[in-house]
């Protein structure tokens, strides 16, 4: 999800600390020893171009003894001297991006989705969404895939209701080619974004590409204090208030507060918390959003390898005391933090969940800060609702009742799913399976009634299993079998006219 469940413990940042710091102290004393003593090493098998003679050995080659072995950061160690060693073109070994290269294959290794590495300046961006707010014009912004070029994009992945981007009518998938005339397709996602923001008052021009319009235009806008927005709230009726849950982060439950406050004003004496679509955030937030409707008890129980089992327990300064009957609404959407807060109000009782099965994302990660900036955002725990249900286990939360989409809900999601299915027949044409198979799941996941885009997915999926047996067949063999063929085939009518002419 684009925001996990976090948990900042100064513990484990300590040892994750000590620990990373001796990784490192490992890592650079293996490669000074592996560096000066070549005596001890197999001597180097070089790999030459065609034309080129391996120099005459004056001597046979004695067998070497066979090497201790080494720890795996001492593999990683030498590894990287040999490459700053060997390598053709050491202009082209920048050091950041090998580092990043390495730490990104080492947790990707670890099979976990959500443990991953920020750098410094992701880390600012980070810190800020989870403030709640900054300035620029309020956009998020990502790298996509531009369906008619195949490179990748500057592209605005979601615009914050009544903020800048949103009030000069930008919209999602917007394709940002420049920025105050600059072009954007060698600039990096932070540069663009450190580019983009600026004080308050100040003016940014886009260059816009958007699909179905032909030539881009361009787009300027003034720089405000952007909120990020946490929810939506208004009355029903005279007696319904509606709550919908856009963020967890350090403001959501002092923002909910208010809002419940003025509901209750209103007159709301039932309520209506919309946790669609809502991917979670903060652990923090996701207790003290529970706390404001749960006066004691558990929250959710988080099991860590470190803190072994933790219980987030009700916090009662926060208590609303909301007495009125309270419906929370999920989807296949909600996740993480959306899920703790629905699980601890249906497990107490406090409200009925209904809508889908929500998304099944039961895992904590925590942010360690790491020496030198960035941090390492690493899955340390799994939680359970109030009453042990592993919402892992059973692959998301199952509501109370089932609800249909309404009608404008359903409008609106087969809309989106017509612009990833089109997105993803141009990724197709284009033979990028990977990009493609991505496009047809979101918009089979946002249309389940959408038969071509679960046809397509299917066939993406089969085209991408052929692909995998196809790879270690050898293309110009079979090309050059081809020849041979065609030329046998061609010498045949050859032969028998030979064998006819030599008859008597």
């Amino acid at each position: 999800m684009e925001q996990q469940s976090l948990q900042v413990s100064q513990k484990i940042k300590g040892v994750f600390s000590i620990a990373i710091a001796l990784l490192v102290a490992l890592s650079f004393a293996a490669g000074y020893q592996v560096g000066n003593r070549r005596s001890d090493q197999p001597q180097l098998q070089v790999s030459l171009g065609p034309g080129l003679v391996p120099p005459i050995q004056e001597k046979p080659i004695v067998q070497q003894p066979s090497q201790p072995s080494l720890r795996p950061v001492e593999r990683l160690a030498e590894v990287y001297l040999r490459l700053q060693q060997y390598f053709y073109a050491p202009n082209k070994l920048e050091e950041n991006q090998l580092t990043y290269g390495a730490i990104s294959g080492l947790l990707r290794a670890t099979g976990d989705q959500y443990t991953r590495y920020l750098k410094p300046e992701d880390l600012e961006q980070f810190t800020t969404r989870s403030h709640g707010e900054y300035e620029g014009i309020g956009a998020e912004l990502t790298l996509a895939v531009d369906p008619t070029t195949g490179e990748e994009r500057i592209t605005i992945m979601s615009v914050f209701p009544e903020q800048p981007a949103d009030k000069a009518g930008l919209r999602p998938l917007d394709r940002i080619l420049k920025i105050d005339g600059k072009p954007t397709d060698k600039m990096t996602l932070d540069q663009a974004v450190s580019m983009i923001r600026g004080p308050r008052g100040t003016t940014v021009t886009l260059t816009i590409q958007r699909d179905g319009i032909p030539e881009p235009f361009d787009v300027t806008l003034t720089r405000q204090r952007i909120q990020i927005p946490v929810l939506q709230k208004r009355m029903l009726d005279d007696k319904v208030g509606y709550i919908r849950l856009l963020e967890f982060n350090e403001k959501t439950a002092s923002e909910l507060s208010r809002a419940l406050d003025e509901l209750k004003g209103k007159g709301a004496q039932a309520l209506i918390l919309d946790l669609r679509g809502n991917p979670g955030g903060l652990l923090d937030a996701a207790v003290e959003v529970a706390s404001l409707f749960v006066p004691k008890g558990p929250i959710v129980t988080v099991k860590s390898r470190t803190e072994g089992e933790q219980v987030f327990e009700a916090i009662p300064s926060l208590y609303k005391g909301w007495k009125g009957p309270m419906v929370v609404l999920v989807d296949n959407r909600s996740a993480s933090a959306s899920e703790i807060v629905a699980g601890a109000l249906k497990d107490h009782k406090v409200a009925e969940v209904l809508g889908e099965k929500t998304f099944g994302k039961a895992s904590v990660q925590t942010v360690v800060t790491l020496r030198g900036g960035g941090a390492l955002i690493v899955t340390t725990g799994s939680y359970l609702t109030p009453s042990g249900y592993d919402i892992h286990a059973n692959k998301g939360l199952e509501p109370d009742r089932k609800l249909e989409p309404t009608p404008e809900e359903q409008k609106h999601n087969s809309q989106l799913a017509a612009t990833w299915l089109e997105r993803g027949k141009q990724h197709l044409q284009a033979k990028e399976l990977e990009d493609a198979l991505i496009c047809f799941g979101r918009a089979r996941q946002l249309d389940r009634t959408n038969k071509e885009a679960s046809k397509l997915f299917n066939e993406t999926v089969a085209q991408l299993v052929e692909q995998e047996r196809n790879r270690t067949k050898d293309a110009q063999l079979e090309q050059v079998q081809q020849m041979l063929l065609q030329k046998l085939n061609q010498q045949k009518p050859m032969q028998a006219e030979a064998k006819a002419s030599a008859k008597p």
